[in-house]
């Protein structure tokens, strides 16, 4: 079980922040991976105090980064935008969804609705450093705030910045490439659903798109443990 300690926050927009931790010993985790966060002085207090929050970072950065928004208002979420410098958090354990192609020539189409693109961050900070010959697109759907727009902006991809309403066309024009490309997609339930349908009205293989459910939206396992 890896231990963190905070060393600051970002307030990124509304409700949504970003967490900064220095590792103490080492840190395993795949890009796009989600780490099963655990803190053991609420442990009395829920009856899940462990929760799944995607990596921001990528494997080898110096800080560990993680993106929530506060937005459902539950108990966990306050006791995290509470959390002051220094303060510790166990990682209990790693998992995901989201697997890079194994030849790095094929292309790469990355779909993230809102803060669901934190996950991506952490692969696209892996693929420059590992795999910077990847052609990738990210297509980020969101109405009106994009999370990491000025960075992602910055990288070699095609960054599409769009409104929910542009999606169908959007994914149907960057997914015209040869070799296919593998789709990646996160976000809500619903962004996913309607995502991988207008995927699949474009023609896109049923095998070739991967999704997860960002972690880190909302936080519903809030059932107290009586003390």
């Amino acid at each position: 079980m890896a231990r963190l300690h905070l060393t600051g926050s970002t307030h990124e927009y509304g409700d949504v922040f970003t967490y900064r931790f220095r590792p103490q010993g080492t840190l395993s985790f795949q890009p796009g991976e989600y780490g099963h966060l655990f803190f053991p002085q609420l442990l009395r207090r829920f009856a899940k105090p462990v929760r799944e929050i995607s990596f921001a970072s990528a494997p080898g950065d110096d800080e560990v980064w993680f993106t929530l928004d506060h937005s459902s208002g539950s108990p966990f979420q306050e006791h995290f935008r509470s959390l002051a410098p220094g303060a510790a958090m166990q990682v209990f354990g790693i998992g995901g969804h989201l697997k890079l192609p194994e030849d790095p020539a094929r292309p790469l189409v990355l779909v993230g609705g809102g803060i669901g693109v934190t996950p991506f961050r952490s692969i696209l900070r892996h693929l420059r450093v590992h795999q910077p010959q990847t052609p990738v697109a990210l297509v980020h759907a969101a109405r009106g705030d994009y999370l990491y727009g000025d960075e992602f902006a910055a990288m070699p991809i095609a960054y599409h910045r769009i409104g929910r309403a542009e999606l169908a066309d959007t994914l149907a024009a960057v997914g015209d490439v040869e070799p296919p490309a593998e789709y990646l997609v996160a976000g809500s339930d619903a962004f996913i659903s309607g995502a991988v349908e207008h995927l699949r009205n474009a023609g896109v293989p049923n095998d070739t798109i991967q999704t997860d459910t960002f972690k880190g939206l909302h936080d519903d396992a809030t059932t107290a443990v009586a003390p």
